[in-house]
């Protein structure tokens, strides 16, 4: 081990040793006395729940997600614990049908998810407060509660993007849900990882402490993590020598029951990352191109990006009746990053160099190294929202149940150096849902107005002034769900997304306002064939119409462009017996570009993976020596899929081979040993085979490749 990583282990531990000392003395340092915790109850260990009771992304409202017309997906706590994922991307890999255009600050859109072949919306806190740039690539997954996965356009219940930097929302919407202050009672949980592979190597340190006060009224939360990370493109070819990563964040949260009926509390997160540059290499018939390894990087042994950012989150929840309840809620988050990358070489499609390297995968000039006007950058953005909430629950009868949802909200983003424009979004919500007998009825309908502030921009002809513009839209829904039997339910949903393109320009210097629309119609069916188990089985098509065409220096041609993703999708979630439990889902899409000549293969291409699934599932050992032992297997398979430029079809050649991977996991409590229950250890191997596969791409010049087999270990105490 080298010295850095010597001084990393060294500081890790006392990290962890000091954690360990301050969770040891907080209940005594209240009363400046002896701690006595009571008596405490051990048990088994619980077996993990892949499946939750109820979602909120697809509403506003709690609802149990076979109750939905339309689907949304969900990565537990105790998934995300069992697969120990670093990153929001880490995690999401998990879900078929998701891709990521990049994990690099580089690219347009950072942070941002596809979901059906489509563009879809910024990860948000709570479905409602939109992260803004970047801290999707940086959000450490030990501080989610859970992350759900609303499917299909979205804005007709969290309102569109509206900035050409932003325009998504076409295919879902990825919702985070911090882990935050809770009067359940007073918890502890510590865990340390330490992973290594070829060229690689990992530590983490993590700490979860809730303590309720004022006789059980109030409470505060802290969750806090350090890592520490050497990659493998950080010891390989230019970049070589590079100092690892270092990334910490800490969530601290507060909650009080103010009265009978009213409840108030405060989120925050702060995020700090400072990390080697990466943004990929050449892919050529599914291997690096260009003269690089899989492990390679463009980027020099100096190339840094920073990221840091602050979020609070103060709200409230007031149960004005038994039949009324209003929630209000407001965000602010600032974002800042620099980086300077050296980004892979490439040549413009069209010229000769470039169709030599279609060919045979080398550039002819013998080039390797390029940089741009964004290679050496840097970026401060502000988001702010507000809302409130006013939900109305009334039973008239037995067999009829009305819920009124109604959401006036506003958000604010800005960012300088040319990423993103300022804008305003003003918006509201209107939902209903009527339930009578066996039958579900949802309506709703969301008005955005946008309003864009003047702004300057590099383009054709040198700097281009663009004067500020206002734009609206309205996106409607409506959904059914029909359950003739408990166990047996039908659903279908018809759903819009209309969205401004703001901050573009035409050829008469004008600025265009006009909205694309993305129209989703699904169907499908929900069986339990357990009691605890649930089969969902649906099927989709989305029309994206209205969609600007540009010319090569990004003027707006025309709003004739038009594409169409459809496909179906299938997942079984829940417990198979007491002590085994499943996730696996399954993701085939097809991608067709409608303004590409008929019979070529740019007009359907797989744009991302045809077919798509992952398989997880997690066993308890319910007795004999090794009682209460988990044992988990994850497999994810992706198929082949194309490499683009923007978007758009390159070349055969440019293309992602199908991959497999997977991974295996044991928790052991210490019981095994003739110790505490409370603590366990924790194995596993990620990518058991050493599969070589690229992971995310932004073009095909930018491609990254997934992570070598690495061996964890890891340790966890809950008190």
């Amino acid at each position: 081990m080298n010295a850095t990583r010597t001084m990393n282990t060294t500081r890790t531990t006392l990290v962890f040793a000091a954690t360990l000392c301050a969770a040891s003395l907080s209940a005594a340092a209240e009363t400046n006395a002896v701690a006595d915790l009571g008596a405490v109850l051990v048990e088994g260990n619980a077996l993990s729940k892949y499946r939750p009771e109820t979602v909120s992304s697809g509403t506003f409202t709690d609802v149990a997600p076979e109750a939905l017309p339309m689907v949304v997906d969900t990565l537990t706590s105790d998934f995300i614990r069992e697969h120990n994922p670093t990153d929001l991307h880490d995690l999401l890999r998990y879900v078929p049908g998701i891709e990521t255009g990049g994990k690099s600050l580089l690219v347009r859109n950072p942070g941002q998810f596809s979901v059906r072949g489509m563009g879809g919306s910024e990860p948000a806190f709570d479905g409602v407060m939109p992260i803004g740039r970047g801290p999707g690539l940086f959000m450490d997954t030990f501080l989610m509660d859970r992350v759900e996965i609303a499917k299909g356009p979205i804005a007709s219940l969290a309102g569109g993007a509206g900035a050409a930097q932003n325009a998504s929302g076409a295919g879902g919407s990825v919702n985070m849900y911090l882990k935050s202050a809770t009067l359940d009672g007073d918890r502890r949980e510590l865990q340390e990882n330490t992973s290594a592979g070829k060229d690689t190597w990992r530590q983490r340190a993590m700490v979860d402490a809730n303590e309720t006060s004022a006789g059980g009224d109030a409470a505060v939360r802290v969750v806090a993590t350090a890592d520490w990370y050497d990659p493998p493109y950080a010891n390989n070819g230019s970049q070589k020598g590079a100092d690892p990563r270092e990334s910490y964040a800490v969530a601290p949260s507060a909650v009080w029951a103010a009265g009978e009926n009213v409840t108030v509390g405060v989120k925050s997160l702060f995020q700090y990352t400072e990390q080697p540059s990466y943004i990929g290499v050449p892919v050529w018939r599914g291997k690096p191109g260009a003269g690089y390894g899989w492990r390679e990087s463009s980027c020099r042994e100096g190339d840094r990006s920073s990221y840091k950012s602050f979020f609070v989150n103060p709200w409230a929840d007031w149960r004005v009746s038994d039949e009324w309840r209003l929630q209000f809620g407001a965000s602010a988050m600032v974002s800042e990053w620099d980086q300077t990358t050296r980004e892979p070489y490439t040549a413009m499609p069209g010229t000769p160099e470039f169709a030599e390297y279609c060919r045979t995968g080398r550039w002819a000039s013998g080039q390797k190294y390029m940089t741009s006007g964004f290679s050496d950058s840097s970026s401060v953005s502000h988001n702010y929202s507000v809302y409130a909430r006013a939900v109305g629950e009334h039973e008239f009868s037995d067999s009829l149940r009305n819920v009124f949802l109604l959401q006036p909200d506003y958000n604010y983003r800005s960012a300088s150096a040319g990423f993103g424009t300022p804008t305003s979004r003003w918006g509201a919500t209107l939902q209903d849902t009527v339930e009578w007998e066996w039958i579900t009825l949802l309506g709703g309908l969301r008005y955005d107005r946008f309003d864009q502030e003047s702004y300057s921009s590099g383009g054709r002809g040198g700097l281009v002034r663009y004067p500020s513009i206002d734009a609206e839209a309205f996106s409607p829904r409506a959904g059914v769900a029909i359950r003739p039997a408990d166990a047996l339910v039908f659903f279908g949903n018809v759903s819009q997304t209309r969205t401004p393109m703001l901050g573009l320009r035409c050829e008469d210097g004008s600025t265009p306002d006009r909205a694309w629309r993305a129209t989703q119609y699904e169907a499908g069916v929900r069986v339990r064939p357990l009691g605890k188990l649930w089969l969902s089985v649906s099927g989709y098509r989305i029309d994206q119409e209205n969609v600007p065409e540009f010319d090569n220096t990004g003027i707006v041609l025309g709003y004739d462009g038009e594409n169409r993703s459809e496909g179906a999708e299938v997942s079984l979630s829940g417990d198979i017996t007491d002590d085994w439990t499943v996730l696996a889902m399954y993701a085939y899409n097809r991608y067709t570009d409608e303004n590409a000549p008929r019979g070529s293969k740019a007009r359907r291409f797989e744009r991302y993976p045809e077919n798509a699934f992952s398989v997880n599932t997690s066993y308890r050992i319910p007795g004999g020596a090794l009682e209460d032992v988990v044992l988990g297997f994850g497999w994810r398979y992706r198929s082949k899929s194309y490499a683009t430029m923007r978007g758009a079809y390159v070349d055969e050649n440019l293309s992602f081979d199908p991959s497999s991977v997977f991974d295996v996991n044991a928790t052991v409590p210490f019981s095994v040993f003739g110790g505490s229950r409370d603590w366990a250890l924790m194995l596993g191997v990620r990518n058991v085979f050493d599969e070589k596969y690229f992971e995310s791409a932004r073009h095909y010049y930018e491609c990254l490749a997934g992570e070598p087999r690495t061996f964890e270990i890891g340790l966890r105490g809950t008190f």
